[in-house]
């Protein structure tokens, strides 16, 4: 029998960051805690930062996250707009799509699952 991971630990400040790409265009950097999932479904953990920008988003999955710095503006294809501070958490569900307006350095913890 293989050996199981039953714990996972990092850091925020952690300095092993790679780049995160949706359709060849680099729109941050991320650090990944986890890959994989202990049960049945995705789930994914890590630490992804941004300098300002804007860029679509699909979420493939069911994301939450805490904003740990900056500032971001989230606009769904619904006509939603969901502002983002220092503090805040949110969670969107797989298949909104949207469109990101990251306003100043941002980095968040976030949650993948489905």
């Amino acid at each position: 029998m293989g050996e199981v991971t039953t714990s996972y630990k990092s850091n925020i400040d952690a300095e092993l960051y790679e780049p995160f790409m949706i359709e060849g265009r680099q729109v941050g950097k991320v650090h990944w805690l986890r890959t994989d999932s202990g049960g049945v479904g995705v789930l994914n953990a890590g630490v992804w930062k941004a300098e300002p920008g804007s860029f679509d988003y699909v979420f493939e999955t069911d994301e939450t996250f805490l904003l740990l710095d900056g500032s971001v503006t989230v606009d769904t294809h619904d006509g939603s707009s969901v502002e983002l501070h220092k503090g805040d958490i949110v969670s969107f569900v797989a298949g909104t799509k949207a469109t990101w307006h990251v306003l100043e350095p941002s980095k968040k913890f976030f949650v993948v699952s489905g």
